[in-house]
């Protein structure tokens, strides 16, 4: 009786709120606290924000407590996660709640999961699944409105080397570049409306000092912006879209060891003026002199393969305009020379030196 009374609930919030904060180094917040019978409790809106930045990193309505001396069984009705992108709330779960895991038993169960206001609409009907062990900890997070979801999952071992691994696979549907870029071992600028379809693998090994990466892709990214790859000062030198089919992207220890795909592009414009620099350095054939100053093309080609030694550029592979990377309505602008192998660690170096 004395837990529904005023001072007991204020009593008991004030526990479990103490208790909940230590254990997950977090600012903890209650409405109400039902005791159900010894070891069963329902905590009412439960809150959780960073100590360091009090912002929200989630809220539940209901959730169920069964507890003993060695385990804690926690059921989450609803789980709502504010406007954190995928991997800032990643590592808050990996610094504040994989850490009570290595002492003390918890198991928890999700039936809900809202992504409230991140910058993807397809994040609806979202479930997901935790999964705590003594050894390793696995997040798995489905999404979406197609017979086959997006899947997202998260494991972290616990115990030295520790390893989080990041794997994404989209099964067919596009996911905005811009919600994933944070799990990229480098941060890259494709354009405001690009969406990547495949999947990608990354590992995480911190170090004292560093975090050295392993990485993996293949997939293909639509709606690329080619004045964001093709960059060269502050003039837009080519307009257009284009796909990247990726076959192959490997970075292992924070080193890229290779990268082999094919870029694909409808009509645009290029500088004229451009055009003699860009064959000159990329060692390309420029195979008209067109007098336009800003000049159409119909269609761009690139197969592209790179590894430490440098990069190759392939045109188009078979049809009437065999070895043509970039095309005008009335024929080839620039084609590729076969045998050439560009000395430059990226093309933005080989542009610009």
């Amino acid at each position: 009786m004395l837990r529904h009374t005023e001072i007991g609930q204020s009593w008991l919030r004030g526990q479990w709120i103490e208790d909940l904060s230590q254990a997950t180094n977090s600012n903890i917040e209650i409405d109400h606290i039902h005791f159900l019978q010894p070891g069963k409790y329902a905590l009412e809106n439960v809150r959780i924000s960073d100590r360091e930045s009090n912002r929200l990193i989630c809220q539940a309505n209901h959730v169920d407590v069964d507890y003993s001396s060695s385990s804690t069984n926690l059921t989450i009705h609803t789980l709502q996660i504010p406007d954190v992108t995928p991997v800032t709330w990643m590592n808050w779960w990996n610094e504040h709640i994989l850490a009570i895991s290595q002492e003390y038993q918890i198991n928890i169960k999700v039936g809900l999961t809202l992504l409230n206001d991140l910058p993807i609409d397809t994040l609806n009907n979202s479930t997901a699944e935790m999964e705590l062990s003594e050894d390793s900890s696995k997040l798995t997070v489905n999404w979406g409105d197609q017979q086959q979801p997006f899947a997202l999952q998260l494991t972290r071992t616990h115990a030295y080397p520790i390893v989080s691994t990041f794997l994404l696979q989209t099964n067919g549907n596009q996911l905005e570049l811009s919600a994933i870029n944070g799990a990229l071992p480098l941060q890259i600028e494709l354009g405001d409306k690009a969406t990547f379809n495949g999947q990608f693998i990354s590992k995480y090994h911190p170090g004292q000092f560093t975090s050295e990466v392993d990485f993996a892709a293949d997939g293909e990214i639509r709606n690329v912006e080619l004045n964001r790859i093709l960059q060269q000062s502050d003039k837009a030198m080519i307009d257009g879209l284009a796909t990247v089919k990726i076959h192959r992207a490997i970075c292992n220890r924070n080193q890229w060891k290779r990268l082999q795909g094919t870029i694909v592009g409808g009509q645009g414009t290029i500088a004229r003026s451009w055009l003699p620099q860009l064959a000159s350095k990329l060692q390309l054939r420029w195979l008209g002199d067109l007098r336009e100053e800003t000049v159409p093309y119909e269609s761009l080609h690139c197969e592209f393969t790179w590894d430490p030694s440098g990069f190759t550029l392939r045109g188009e592979s078979d049809g009437a305009y065999i070895g043509t990377i970039l095309r005008h309505k009335n024929g080839p602008i620039l084609g590729d020379k076969p045998d050439s192998v560009i000395r430059s660690a990226t093309l933005n170096e080989a542009l610009n030196r």
